[in-house]
């Protein structure tokens, strides 16, 4: 539906000082408010003239005028071209208005009576008329109505709600014992069934929301180093998978032995446990030589490359970017490039065209840490909750952050900051310099007299954008208002840190960076969006609009649009005139690609096509009451102003595609700026917490170290107000492997997270949970703490520790971290034990043994290892008091010498008789002797004996 403007009309009176603006005025008096002083009260006079009786002419009364505008009314023109709202001129013959002046006093009252405004806002004092009755009674009215509506609100809602409460309870009753239960089997049950919908999904949707993902940003690419990935594992690729979450993998052939296995593992544990869906796609080893690919990135195009660059210089310029001494990362990018070229259409849903690249990116494993699925969980770095609802769980987005690290770390302002938060810690690195500077940045923020700073560099973060989108749907000329908005305002607040960080002199290197930064190209975009763009027109019209004073052609064409409300004016006072007599109204109307229209209300029913042709006018459609057409007058509005808005709107657009065609030729700039300003937020967000748990600065050093002093965990200590900081030593002289013993509820596992934890958040540059820390650089973390068991994994328990704990094997080195948390617990005393000793022997019998944290209750496993001097032995203290254990979750060097087991489980509320017998039965197991019988079932049998023996002699008498 098409909106409408209504210009004035003026209607010629007896009075020059009548006027009506805008105000469509019936019988009644609802738009008086909007008429002027006179104009109210010559319109008060035919109500209150019906009120009073006939009376006698005074002689000094004045005669006072009663004007009656004419009623248009005009119903808008639904037409599927119409871009602008209408631009309507009405007008009436002079002659109707006199006729109606003369009809609606018919007995001269207007003579004899004078009214004035007083009479409608007020009575004076002692006057009583009915319309001040009237509104004392209405005022009782709305006030008993009042206070029956808040009567009834009071009675109803305790029963109200009590019935909603109920309605709520059984609800969630049903979905949490009826729908949920069923849904799970269904998944069980049906598992084919929910295959071949997945399949179904795979071949329909997921396409689809494929190509308008791709088609909505552009194309970054990053080549990864050659590095060795060792079978069977391949730990590197598990770990590559899970940071980058891949919608499609492309590999070449099909019998590339255990690394196909290894991929099609992955992808389809991932489809069963995760949200996502990934793709394995396998190409032709003919088609993708290693030649035609090398070929394909020598043409390569980049918008970092010097400009009007012949081949010869473009193909110099890749080979300052890519080693092409690397077949395989070549022949992998090449194989990348072709696919796209190849499915770029598919991809996309473009006809032509081919793929852009944003930028080009050299990435190394070289500096990443180590870390797999299991140790995140195990960590709790991420935790994600499913939703609560059976029909919501397993889809994209559904889940939420539970307690985690990620989840305290997520104060970032914008975003872009808060997804480069999750990249920061599924990312953690071993390059000392960059750790460092991140560290200089928390520690600068944590001063308080850079506070003020942080809050100013804050609020310019909050409108930091992801312009890769954005700049995407500007190029394909759909972008809106708003999204024009927030890149001027990116631009704008990406210029004010720039310049905020100048304040931060030689603190920090990464904001001396950010300060030095050419700003210059991004300070004369958003200049240029400013000069340009008027945003607030842009919001109201929903479209490009270009501010005045930028083109003036385009100031031109808008200063005629604009005078069509005087011309459509007098164009149709004139054809009023040519109408016939029958016609008392018409309008004129503007619609884009059409002209300008003459509308006439329809003047009589069940009008035939010849009764419906006027004069020398060209009838072109009908729409409800109203019959359009093209008259000479319309014609001439053609000839002399055109088809104004359309040429407004195109050229904007032409203005709109050049300075679309600048900002991309420094896109690259922006993208830099916009990625450094996120990460500004996520080591502001780190500092806030630092700041607020009391964190310190790490010293780390590429020495083999671990040194820790009052450390805490860094999730235990926000639900814990007394929690017990401990210390950790792991060196040469203090030892690489820790066997930790001790009851249990001790505090073993908690000891071992936090070690973990605060070795973590180190290499990701952040400050740690302690008094004081010195941690050395490690490439691999590993843990063998949670076993996260599932149906679709076809592994039990016992079967996953043993697959965790052979990995740490495989892929530690002497610089790895592992933890332990009672490895052989799934299986008997005899097997786990011995399979612990054996996993210890293998760390020990190695030249450079990696960081070990062990919990076991295995007190005796000190028998069955090689006698080492990296090997140290702690506990936990613990004091008994009324033959309690009383546990103080302190750590001491030597080994437990019970795990107080019974006395834990009676604490955990297990019944005193199963405690008795549990004592018997160890009493026995440590004294080597049979196992007690129970008293209870003994007695029992010796009196069914008893009584057995008594029968038999009494049959033998």
């Amino acid at each position: 539906m098409m909106d409408k403007t209504y210009f004035r009309v003026d209607f010629q009176t007896s009075d020059p000082t009548v006027a009506f603006e805008d105000a469509l005025i019936g019988s009644g008096g609802a738009a008086a408010s909007q008429l002027p002083r006179r104009a109210r009260q010559c319109f008060a006079c035919i109500h209150r003239a019906k009120l009073l009786p006939d009376i006698p002419e005074p002689v000094s009364a004045p005669p006072v005028l009663v004007p009656t505008p004419v009623h248009v009314a005009y119903t808008p023109v639904t037409a599927p071209i119409q871009t602008e709202p209408h631009r309507t001129a009405m007008t009436a013959k002079p002659e109707n208005v006199h006729e109606a002046l003369e009809d609606r006093d018919p007995n001269s009252l207007n003579q004899h009576v004078q009214i004035v405004w007083d009479d409608i806002i007020g009575e004076p004092e002692g006057a009583r008329s009915p319309e001040c009755a009237w509104r004392l009674s209405y005022l009782c009215f709305r006030h008993a109505r009042n206070w029956c509506y808040t009567i009834l609100t009071v009675i109803l809602a305790p029963p109200c709600a009590l019935l909603l409460g109920c309605g709520f309870a059984c609800l969630a009753f049903e979905q949490i014992w009826c729908t949920a239960p069923c849904l799970r089997c269904v998944k069980i049950y049906f598992a084919s069934l929910r295959t071949m919908v997945q399949s179904c999904m795979a071949a329909t949707v997921v396409p689809a929301a494929d190509a308008v993902g791709h088609i909505c940003r552009h194309i970054r690419l990053f080549i990864l180093e050659e590095i060795v990935d060792r079978p069977p594992e391949y730990q590197i690729f598990a770990s590559l998978f899970r940071q980058v979450e891949p919608i499609c993998i492309l590999l070449e052939g099909k019998n590339q032995g255990g690394f196909v296995q290894t991929v099609k593992k992955t992808v389809f544990d991932n489809d069963a446990n995760d949200e996502g869906r990934c793709k394995l796609v396998f190409l032709s080893p003919k088609e993708y030589s290693f030649e035609a690919c090398k070929r394909r990135i020598a043409s390569l195009s980049l918008p970092t490359e010097p400009l009007n660059c012949s081949d010869e210089e473009r193909s110099l310029y890749l080979r300052t970017v890519i080693d092409f001494s690397q077949t395989q990362s070549v022949h992998a990018m090449g194989a990348l490039l072709r696919y796209l070229d190849l499915n770029w259409a598919k991809l996309s849903m473009e006809l032509h065209g081919k793929p852009n690249f944003l930028s080009l990116r050299i990435i190394s494993l070289a500096d990443i840490v180590t870390v797999d699925e299991d140790t995140y969980r195990g960590l709790q770095v991420f935790s994600a909750i499913v939703h609560p609802s059976a029909f919501k769980r397993g889809t994209r987005g559904s889940s939420r952050e539970g307690l985690s690290l990620f989840q305290v770390f997520s104060k970032c302002r914008s975003k872009i900051g808060q997804a480069k938060m999750r990249v920061l810690l599924q990312h953690p690195t071993c390059d000392l310099e960059m750790l460092k500077h991140r560290q200089d940045v928390i520690a600068f923020f944590m001063r308080p007299q850079n506070e003020s700073l942080m809050r100013n560099i804050c609020s310019s973060l909050r409108y930091i954008k992801n312009v890769h989108g954005i700049l995407t749907k500007i190029k394909a000329l759909s972008a809106k208002s708003y999204q024009w908005k927030s890149l001027y305002n990116t631009l704008y607040n990406a210029v004010l840190i720039c310049e905020m960080c100048e304040e931060a002199g030689n603190h920090s290197e990464f904001l001396q960076k950010l300060a030095s930064f050419d700003n210059n190209k991004l300070y004369e975009m958003a200049l240029y969006m400013n000069r340009i763009i008027d945003f607030d027109l842009s919001k109201t019209e929903g479209k490009f609009t270009v501010k005045a004073g930028v083109d003036p052609e385009l100031d031109r064409k808008k200063q005629t649009m604009a005078s069509l409300q005087g011309l459509m004016s007098e164009t149709a006072k004139v054809e009023l005139d040519r109408l016939p007599t029958y016609i008392q109204e018409c309008s004129m109307l503007y619609m884009p690609h059409l002209g300008y229209l003459l509308g006439v209300k329809v003047w009589a029913e069940n009008l035939s096509a010849e009764d419906k042709n006027l004069n020398d006018m060209k009838f072109m459609f009908q729409n409800n009451d109203y019959i359009h057409y093209k008259s000479k007058g319309c014609e001439e509005l053609d000839v002399l102003i055109g088809d104004t808005y359309p040429e407004i709107v195109a050229h904007e657009t032409r203005i709109m595609m050049r300075l679309t065609a600048h900002m991309m030729q420094h896109l690259h700039t922006l993208a830099t700026v916009v990625n450094m300003c996120s990460e500004l937020d996520c080591l502001i967000a780190i500092s806030k917490v630092s700041k607020e748990y009391n964190y310190v600065r790490p010293t780390l050093t590429p020495e083999k170290v671990i040194s820790i002093k009052q450390g805490k965990h860094p999730l235990y200590m926000l639900t814990c107000d007394n929690f017990v900081p401990n210390d950790l030593e792991s060196s040469q002289e203090a030892g690489f492997v820790k066997i930790l013993t001790g009851p249990n509820s001790s505090g073993k596992s908690v000891y071992m997270k936090q070690i973990g934890l605060i070795v973590y958040l180190a290499h990701i540059g952040s400050f740690v949970p302690a008094e004081s820390a010195t941690i050395g650089i490690v490439r691999h973390i590993h843990t063998r703490i949670q076993s996260t068991e599932c149906v679709a994994a076809h592994m039990s328990a016992f079967l996953i520790d043993l697959r965790q704990m052979a990995l740490a094997l495989q892929e530690s080195t002497s610089h790895s971290l592992l933890i332990v948390d009672e490895f052989g617990k799934g299986t008997s005393a005899t097997d786990g034990l011995a399979l612990l000793a054996a996993c210890l022997n293998t760390l020990l019998f190695r030249q450079h043994c990696p960081h070990v944290l062990l919990a076991t209750h295995y007190l005796n496993i000190k028998e069955y290892i090689v006698n080492s001097p990296v090997v140290r032995f702690l506990r936990f203290e613990y004091i008994i008091e009324d033959d309690e254990p009383v546990f103080l979750f302190r750590v001491c060097e030597g080994g437990a010498s019970s795990s107080f087991a019974l006395q834990v489980a009676a604490a955990s509320g297990l019944p005193p008789r199963t405690i008795s017998r549990a004592k018997e039965i160890m009493a026995a197991l440590t004294n080597n002797t049979l196992p007690v019988a129970n008293k209870r079932i003994t007695t029992k049998l010796n009196t069914c004996l008893e009584t057995m023996k008594q029968k038999l002699l009494t049959d033998d008498i």
